[in-house]
This record gives structure tokens, sequence and C-alpha cells, in this order.
């Protein structure tokens, strides 16, 4: 790893393993810093009633050898494959708990960051592999949603290894990586449906690239995956195909008719569906439209009622349109992305020559063209396919575009830099580059502040997990909860004097926390009904609030138990 006497090689010029150790020295940081985002406050992951399903699905193989048809429902009411719920499997066969999973998760989100630099240095120089996984590191979408079992978590991931196999295909010229085109493609497609998009987009992509395929090593994707499908294609047929049905209807956005403007539900808080495809695509990079994944915003427009002013701290500017530096920031890269996408368009364009058959045009063989030919397809093929099928879309939806956002400004950050002769241009660019990472950084430290004053986020975010499973611990340590299940006298308010049975992330702490708790005092008496009420779910007027609150109760954060004579 030293430098030989005479060479003139300076120390961080050398390597190991082929890597310079520069090189080594960024990864290892922005790896760090990757796994203090996404491994700090683990009490306050996301976990309800998706989670909590897609854990009992995955828990009834490992324990009973039932192997689930279906996955989860989907925001449009389609039940999804079971994809999801497979890869989850092997890691609930190690441990139940949804922290321990979420870790599993966390680290396959840190793959996708390093295999990021892996391939982007093969494919795009060290400057821009490095710059690409820095950002990708930093993003906080991209730390959000690594944090919790969702089918969207492990996407990223598999986003990296399918660049690098339409990479491998038509840069490398291996005409068997189309088996892991065709597989993961599809597999995809069965994690979640969004991903048709983005397999309609490398489609079209690789007929305009015509790369040599192995179409046996094709078919054996193909096949694969398929097989994978089966259990889900039963279930279509035992249900009479609805799902596909509501698919057809759903297509064109006849499901929706939602009012202009309106992106957040005025009295759930939770995210609605919308056409609008660049924003999302845009704001999915880093941590535009916060309100998709924290909740109701300040603004009139999104909440007329005025439910989140009415809110214990409600009144604070975080959800404001006043934008803050942080806010420029994140507002200033994605400024960046669109100006990176203009540039490889037009470098891609000019690669392109006409032939006197058809089709008539092909790409010359020139990487960089074709590279950036790859990444502008990824993204608008993928949003072509939303706008002329008409699909309402959400903001998670376009996790698929990762890791091109990122390649993209690493591609620009290093062209700036060789084109920048004097040191002082260098000198800001690459200042302005460890501002823009400042930015998400500090931005996504504001989030967990907000996060950890409120006990989480009212809407779909709802409270952390480690608030709901103290007050699961405080249940089974006074109460016979069994006893508490049989007589329904446990129940869950949502909305004032409409009482529910618990939504499924109670009963799965409670047999969770089960095995940690060594015995009950059953302090409580037996004709008591234990209520319980989610600050980040719920919502009353405050005369409403005001009666329950006369109730006697215990809180753990936002997760309040009241207590009440039958």
């Amino acid at each position: 790893m030293t430098a030989q006497p005479g060479t003139g090689t300076r120390a961080w010029e050398s390597k190991w393993l082929g890597v310079a150790l520069w090189e080594w020295a960024g990864l290892v940081l922005i790896a760090a810093v990757g796994a203090w985002l996404r491994f700090s406050n683990l009490g306050l992951i996301e976990f309800k009633g998706d989670e909590a399903t897609a854990a009992e699905l995955a828990l009834r193989f490992v324990r009973d050898g039932v192997l689930p048809k279906a996955g989860l429902m989907s925001s449009v009411g389609v039940t999804n494959p079971p994809m999801f719920i497979y890869l989850l499997i092997p890691m609930f066969a190690i441990s139940s708990d949804p922290q321990v999973i979420t870790c599993l998760l966390v680290l396959q989100g840190l793959a996708a960051v390093v295999l990021c630099w892996h391939v982007g240095r093969k494919y795009i120089g060290p400057v821009a592999g490095l710059t690409a996984a820095a950002l990708f590191s930093f993003s906080p979408w991209a730390v959000f949603y690594s944090r919790k079992i969702w089918a969207i978590d492990v996407e990223p991931l598999w986003m990296v290894l399918l660049l690098w196999s339409v990479l491998s295909l038509v840069i490398d010229k291996k005409a068997k990586a189309i088996f892991w085109v065709a597989l993961l493609c599809l597999c995809l497609c069965q994690n979640h449906y969004a991903g048709c998009a983005l397999t309609g987009a490398i489609v079209g992509m690789l007929v305009i690239l015509r790369p040599r395929c192995d179409w046996r090593w094709a078919a054996a994707g193909v096949a694969i995956s398929v097989v994978a499908g089966i259990p889900y294609l039963q279930f279509q047929q035992e249900n009479n195909w609805k799902d596909f049905q509501q698919i057809l209807h759903t297509v064109g956005g006849q499901k929706f008719q939602i009012p202009p403007g309106i992106t957040i539900h005025p009295m759930s808080g939770h995210r609605l569906p919308r056409q609008e495809h660049w924003v999302h695509a845009l704001a999915i990079m880093n941590a535009g439209e916060p309100e998709d994944v924290l909740g109701l915003s300040t603004s009139s427009t999104v909440d007329p009622y005025k439910i989140w002013q009415k809110k214990i701290g409600g009144s604070q500017p975080y959800f404001d349109e006043n934008l803050t530096w942080g806010d420029w920031l994140l507002v200033l890269e994605r400024l960046l992305y669109v100006v990176g996408i203009v540039y490889l368009s037009v470098r891609a364009a000019r690669a392109v020559r006409r032939t006197k058959t058809f089709p008539y045009f092909e790409v010359e063989e020139d990487a960089e063209a074709r590279i950036g030919l790859i990444l502008v397809a990824w993204v608008a093929g993928t949003l072509a396919v939303f706008y002329v099928t008409k699909l309402w879309t959400l903001l998670l939806y376009y996790v698929i575009l990762y890791p091109t956002h990122f390649w993209v400004l690493g591609i620009l950050f290093r062209d700036a830099l060789r084109k920048a002769k004097a040191v002082g241009v260098r000198s800001l660019i690459v200042g302005g580059l460890i501002l823009i990472l400042a930015g998400n950084l500090v931005y996504l430290q504001d989030m967990y502040r907000f996060l950890t004053v409120h006990g989480g986020a009212f809407g779909t975010y709802g409270s952390g997990l480690g608030y709901k499973a103290q007050a699961a611990r405080f249940l089974l340590e006074n109460t016979d909860v069994k006893q508490l299940q049989a007589e329904q006298r446990l129940g869950q308010m949502d909305q004032f004097g409409r009482l529910e049975p618990p939504q499924e992330d109670l009963p799965y702490l409670l047999r969770l926390e089960s095995h940690r708790v060594a015995h009950s005092n059953a302090t409580i008496p037996t004709n008591t009904v234990v209520v319980l009420v989610d600050d980040n779910r719920s919502y009353f007027t405050p005369e409403q609030w005001g009666q329950l609150t006369s109730l006697p109760q215990t809180n753990f954060g936002p997760i309040r138990l009241f207590f009440t004579k039958r």
C-alpha cells in the first residue's frame, strides 16, 4: 500500500485491492454516516397495520409452514403478490422482533449504497461513483425507505442490481446478463406493481439500444419469476381474478375523484394519490413533499379544518410553506438534477444517427452516451408509462428510480470538475457538493427532531414503535390481556365515540412482549374497558378531547391508554 521510492506516487494515490486509499476513506465515511442515520432513533420506526400484517404472514410460514399466496393490500385496493413476504421469511426465521427486522432491512439499504459506489466506480468513474454513493447515503427519503417492514424498503438494493445488469448487457456486451434483467424486472413487479412501469421503460430502452441477448437465459429468468408467482395466480383464480379487474379499473384514474390541489386527506392526514409524476420523481431524490410522509401541513389547502393546529405543539412551523436554508439546498439539488438530465439527453442525442433500414436509427458505440441514455430513459420511460396509463401515484412509487438520481448528479459533478481549470473554481464545485450533503443531513436531523417531539407524525407515519411496545408491556404487566381481548374490553378509538378492535400492530406487540414479561400484577379491575388512543392517528374536536381526558389515563408518548367502566 505504500509508495515505492522514486515512483512519485503520493500515499493517498496508493491502492489497496485496486482502489485508491482516498476512495476507501471516502467510502468508509459515507457508509458510517449512512449507518448512523439509519440505525439511530430505532424507537421511532414505523410499525402499523401493514407492517404487522407482513410480519404475521412471514411468521405463519416460519411457525406453521403456511406459504402465503398473497401479500399486503396496496393503496389502490389491489392485493399485492407475496414476493416481499418471501423475502421476509428468512429474516423472521432469525427473530420476530420488528427492530431486529428493521436492522436487517437497514443493512440491505447500506448494501445498496456500497453497491452504488462499486458499480458507479466501474461505469462512471471513481469521483462520480463516490459522489453518487454519498448523495444516496445522505438522502432523507432513502433513509426513511429503509427503516420499516414494507415492500418498498427492499427495492433500493434491487434497483442497483438491476441497473448493474442492464449496464452489463449493454455496455459490457454480456449477452447472458439478460437473465438478471428479466428476473429482477418480473420479481420487482411482484414486489410492488409500480415495478411494471420501470419494466416497460427498460423494455423500451433495450429496443432502442438493441444489445445482443441470449434468449435462452432470458427465458430462464422469466421461468423462475413465473414459478415464484404461481401461488399468487392460484389466489387470483380462487377470487375470480378480482384484483386484476381492479387494476384495469385503476388505469385511467377512474377510481379517484380528488379536488385539485388537495394532497393530504384533511381528516386522517393520509396522503392521496396524484398525477404529478415529475413532482414525485424529483421529490423522492431527497426530501421533497414532506407532508407525503410526515402528515398534515399547516397550509389551509390541505388542512382546512386546522386539525394540525389544534394538536399539542401543532402551531410549530415545521410544515409552513416558508422555505428555510436547508429547504433551499434540497431544491437546488433537484434543479441540478434537471440540469443533469438535460445534459445527458443532449449528449445521448448526439450519438444517435440515421440508418436506411428499420428502425432507421442507431446509437453509436459510445459508452458515455449509452450510459446517459440509460439513465435518462430509466426516469423518463417510467414516467411516460405512468402518464400514458393516467395512473394516480404516490411518492413511494418512485423509489424505483433509485439510484439514477445520484448517478446523474455524480456525472454532472465529475464533468464539472474536469472542465474547471482554475483551482478556485474546482474548490467552489467541491464546496457546493459538501453544502448540499450538509443540507440533507440538517434536514434529516430536523425531521428526527420533529418526530421525537411528537413521538411520530400525524397521518400515515403514525407513532413510533418504541411507544407502542411500552404500552403493550404496561398492559401485560397490569392486566389479564387474554381476558381483556376475549371479553372485548380492549379497543382503539381513532374517531370519537367509535370504539373498534385494536389495529394489527398492538395485538402483534402484545404477543411479542408477552415472552419478555415475567408476570402480571393484574391491578386493573376486571370490569374496566381499556381504550387506546394514538395522538398521531386520532382526530377529535376540543370538546371531545375534553370529555376523553376527564377519564383516568396513562400515556407513553403519543400512545394513550384510557380506563373506563364497561
